[in-house]
């Protein structure tokens, strides 16, 4: 008689059983679990997680456009910055999707020379994906983070992502009798859930003071510390250029809004919203909206200058005028540029994608240029007025 293996443990499982030894841990701890894990974590093993397959739809899945209009901005870059070489570094590159259409792009505009790209992305998985799709072009270089790319410091170029920020683990916060307070994940009978607690770091009240951010009794909150680490380890590879960051997100006067009572967090599951975030541990995209007013304030205390902070849809009409126009106006007739029309319309609609999304440009030691995306610039709503803390 066959003896049956004894079942493996579900990553569910897992995780309640490390709380319940361990006690609470911060949502920060909890969300790097579920999205990171090296075997269980949902950006690092499983099915795919893009598209109509997958969990969620970006502007990658619209098709080659997202690729060309951003290379209106890079060319414009590579202008700007002068010289015979340019390099380009991609966050969460995931499997090389966005990539291959920017690489393409460059291709058929004769750009390639000169041009080195890097990839930044942690799931080994996807690594290998994108090097399979990309290994037709040469000076392709792909890492598992940006630490790894210090030994290129002093590049020139432009280090870009596409909804990366929103992914990164933050800690939840609750004003609750006039204390702030920390909500760590506690475990108890075998279920999960938040229970308020001291702060695990002075850093995160920190964080709502130096944005003129007052919680109001009740209103939840998230709070991304893992912000100040990626943009130092930004500036420690780029010596000049521009950071180029595309993502949700509000300023910090709006995105910690009185109203905002349950604060910015989602749990996707099959293109559908969860209850909340312990439903389907390893399997539910976990993110919440990024603080750009808290990003591009990171950017100043050191030699990135905020250049443009713009709705996706103004950003990309304004800075691809010329080639929007051949795709919508010019070439209409055809049935291949229909479908880069609707292309385009996903990307710039302000029901769709181009309103969903906002792009933050920063400069290093490049001055201020007026960047042509630039035209509809909502910088003045990005940093808070300097004064006392």
């Amino acid at each position: 008689m066959k003896t049956v293996p004894p079942a493996k443990d579900t990553f569910d499982q897992i995780v309640r059983r490390e709380i319940r030894r361990r006690g609470r841990v911060s949502f920060a701890e909890f969300m790097s679990w579920a999205l990171y894990h090296p075997q269980h974590g949902y950006y690092m093993a499983g099915p795919t997680r893009l598209g109509r397959a997958g969990d969620y739809f970006t502007s990658v899945q619209t098709g080659m456009m997202f690729g060309r209009l951003l290379c209106e901005t890079f060319f414009e870059m590579w202008s700007l910055l002068g010289g015979n070489h340019f390099s380009l570094v991609e966050l969460g590159a995931a499997d090389g999707s966005l990539a291959e259409q920017i690489l393409r792009t460059f291709q058929e505009k004769d750009r390639l020379k000169g041009l080195t790209y890097y990839l930044v992305e942690k799931s080994p998985a996807a690594r290998e994906a994108a090097r399979r799709r990309l290994s037709r072009f040469s000076r392709v270089k792909i890492f598992d983070d940006i630490a790894s790319l210090e030994h290129i410091s002093g590049m020139e170029g432009c280090v870009f992502s596409n909804e990366f920020f929103d992914a990164l683990p933050i800690h939840r916060v609750v004003r609750e009798k006039a204390a702030f307070r920390e909500l760590y994940v506690h475990e108890q009978n075998g279920v999960l859930s938040e229970e308020a607690g001291p702060p695990s770091t002075p850093l995160l009240e920190r964080y709502l003071a130096e944005q003129r951010v007052t919680l109001e009794e009740n209103q939840k909150a998230e709070i991304c510390l893992a912000l100040e680490d990626v943009v130092s380890e930004i500036e420690r590879v780029l010596a000049r250029g521009f950071v180029f960051s595309i993502d949700y997100g509000e300023p910090s006067g709006s995105l910690y809004r009185p109203e905002r009572t349950d604060g910015t967090l989602q749990v996707t599951h099959r293109h559908a919203l969860l209850s909340g975030p312990f439903e389907k541990i390893g399997e539910a995209d976990i993110t919440a909206f990024v603080d750009f007013g808290r990003l591009a304030a990171l950017g100043e205390r050191g030699d990135l200058r905020a250049l443009v902070f713009a709705p996706q849809g103004p950003y990309l009409v304004n800075s691809a005028q010329t080639l929007l126009k051949e795709i919508i106006e010019t070439k209409i007739g055809r049935e291949r540029d229909v479908s880069l029309a609707a292309q385009v319309q996903q990307l710039i609609h302000p029901q769709s994608l181009g309103g969903r999304f906002s792009v933050l440009i920063q400069g290093k030691n490049v001055g201020r240029p007026e960047l042509s995306g630039g035209q509809v610039n909502r910088l003045r709503r990005l940093l808070p007025e300097k004064g006392p803390s």
